[in-house]
């Protein structure tokens, strides 16, 4: 007997259906997910990054006003990509059935698989929104695919600073970065970095000096501390991501990889939502 004949299509669909995709990954909550029906994604952005005040002109009593403008808008309309795995069931569960398995049980083991395959295309979710967390793009180069999404993050917003030597005045580098922001009228809110990025803060001697004065230099600095300094200092606090997923390589090889990279420092400028999008 096929198993999978047990299985209704009516039962897949409800099992599919009513599957929750919501997940505390730091993707889901910065850039939720959105159930349609559509083919494409279709979005509106502001073609002037410079999103700040605009300045009325003073007029003259019984003078005609001056016509303001209209921020530009740019359409954007991208195809929405296919993500789907499969695996073989025939083998495993005629496997099972010969060691006396009960066939309610192989149902179970079924659907255990198909909750697997779908936990598989939501890793794979959050890693093209960690991706275009870290560079404002999402880059697909499998199965035959090969295309970008650029959202079109100015190129001034990204910067490189070397921080392995405790010397480096690393609360400068993040002021500049702050600046930068400020300038484009944003906010700041949050910054997501790694252990290792935490470790280099801790080691820091300004960022020392900044919560323990010049005579606790080489004093130990927790992350509610560091991150108290960055309140006070810069308006946000500091998220670590060390989150890995596994994956297969071309060559078949298995392997695991970190949704962010260990030498970023993000940072975000969120909505009242605590969304980016």
């Amino acid at each position: 007997m096929n198993i999978l004949e047990l299985i209704k299509d009516k039962d897949r669909l409800d099992f599919s259906q009513n599957l929750s995709i919501a997940r505390n990954y730091m993707g889901d909550r910065l850039f939720p997910d959105v159930k349609t029906q559509h083919l494409e994604a279709e979005f509106y952005r502001l073609a002037d990054d410079l999103q700040i005040p605009t300045m009325a002109k003073v007029h003259a009593f019984d003078t005609e006003a001056s016509i303001g403008t209209r921020p530009a808008l740019e359409r954007v309309t991208v195809e929405k990509l296919l993500i789907k795995e499969k695996i073989n069931q025939s083998e495993r569960l005629a496997l099972l059935r010969a060691n006396g398995v009960p066939e309610t049980d192989l149902i179970s083991y079924v659907y255990d698989d198909m909750g697997r395959l779908a936990e598989s295309v939501k890793t794979r979710t959050e890693v093209a929104k960690m991706e275009l967390l870290q560079t404002g793009k999402i880059t697909i180069n499998e199965n035959n695919v090969k295309f970008s999404i650029d959202y079109g993050v100015p190129k001034e917003n990204k910067v490189a600073y070397t921080w392995n030597s405790a010397d480096v005045d690393i609360l400068a580098d993040i002021q500049a970065m702050v600046d930068i922001a400020k300038a484009k009228g944003k906010r700041i809110t949050k910054a997501v970095t790694s252990t290792k990025i935490v470790a280099q803060l801790r080691k820091n001697k300004a960022v020392q000096t900044a919560i323990y004065g010049v005579n606790g230099l080489g004093t130990f600095i927790s992350l509610s501390q560091i991150n108290t300094l960055m309140t006070e200092m810069f308006g946000f606090t500091i998220e670590v991501n060390d989150e890995m997923y596994g994956f297969e390589t071309a060559a078949g090889v298995k392997t695991t990889k970190r949704y962010f990279d260990e030498n970023k420092f993000v940072l975000l400028a969120t909505l009242p939502n605590n969304t980016l999008g």
